[in-house]
């Protein structure tokens, strides 16, 4: 395996672990959904910010590729806001699996689209085709269990299914689109710390006017600065997360490095672990074979990275 390759599968496993935790601090914070998501766009934005004067990615681009960037950036925000609304509408059981099809668009993108595997070469396509299947899987199964509780969710409107449903269905879009306009980016000499800055700007526009539009009519819990400080240390992770796996796109590409970094093992480990809020004696045939999956998804993609 050649050492861009192996570069790029260790930092796709960094961001899978960022991804997986970046949300944490929303636990131990009171404040409303939309003033975390106002601070939680700041905090990206500045570690962005400082991740692209660490690596030179401030630089000028064309006003196309700056609306490129822009707009990943707003899709994104859209796509995580449509994430939430789902969980309120559906639960976390019923829309997680819905968003973690995300993984397996973005094979499907980077096959299809960016043509980053050949037809003609068979063996390599299927195992990232199954590699990616089995994480789509092992998410589901996993969510499931990291959703425990969910069940007792009160569907009050007979319209709250399909537009739940849809948020979480645009929410796996979102979270995979924006990846073609990265790849036609890098082609263009756009640097990864260059897109994640500029996406982030996006990004925090778009958080932005979504706190504006979902902010309640009176918040009853006052923002302090811990409050304040939790929600952009979850947008900070996000950022360098983000920035490990543009990289990894670079080097190993989309239809790899999504899935590998879409997984929920990270998050529901966490919870085990170090949170102990899952009951892991109730459920564990589902964390095993969740975890198996995960393990042989990882694999496979590997082996896919080797012989491509």
């Amino acid at each position: 395996m050649q050492v861009d390759h192996i570069t790029g599968l260790t930092l796709a496993v960094v961001a899978m672990v960022l991804y997986g935790v970046y949300m944490v601090p929303r636990k131990k914070s009171r404040i409303s959904q939309s003033s975390y998501t106002f601070w939680m766009g700041l905090g990206a934005l500045l570690c962005a910010g400082l991740l692209g004067l660490v690596f030179r990615g401030i630089v000028l681009v064309t006003h196309f590729q700056l609306a490129l960037m822009l707009i990943s950036g707003v899709v994104w925000a859209t796509g995580t806001h449509a994430y939430c609304r789902g969980v309120q509408l559906i639960g976390l059981a019923r829309s997680t699996p819905i968003k973690n099809t995300s993984a397996m668009l973005g094979t499907i993108f980077g096959i299809l689209i960016l043509h980053e595997f050949s037809f003609h070469k068979v063996f390599p396509l299927v195992l990232v085709m199954l590699g990616s299947a089995a994480i789509v899987v092992s998410a589901t199964i996993l969510g499931l269990v990291e959703a425990n509780g969910d069940g007792d969710l009160k569907i009050t409107s007979s319209r709250a299914i399909p537009y739940g449903i849809a948020c979480s269905v645009w929410a796996a879009i979102s979270y995979s689109v924006y990846t073609i306009p990265m790849k036609i980016l890098f082609g263009q000499g756009v640097g990864p710390s260059t897109f994640l800055f500029y996406m982030s700007v996006g990004c925090f526009v778009g958080m932005s006017l979504t706190a504006l539009v979902t902010r309640p009519r009176k918040d009853s819990i006052p923002v302090t600065w811990r409050d304040r400080n939790l929600a952009m240390l979850s947008g900070a992770m996000w950022a360098v997360g983000s920035m490990g796996a543009n990289i990894a796109v670079k080097l190993i590409g989309v239809a790899i490095t999504w899935p590998l970094t879409k997984t929920t093992l990270v998050a529901v480990l966490y919870g085990v672990l170090v949170l102990r809020e899952i009951d892991v004696a109730r459920h564990k045939r589902t964390l095993t074979n969740g975890l198996v999956l995960s393990l042989i998804g990882v694999a496979l993609l590997a082996w896919a990275t080797a012989v491509h």
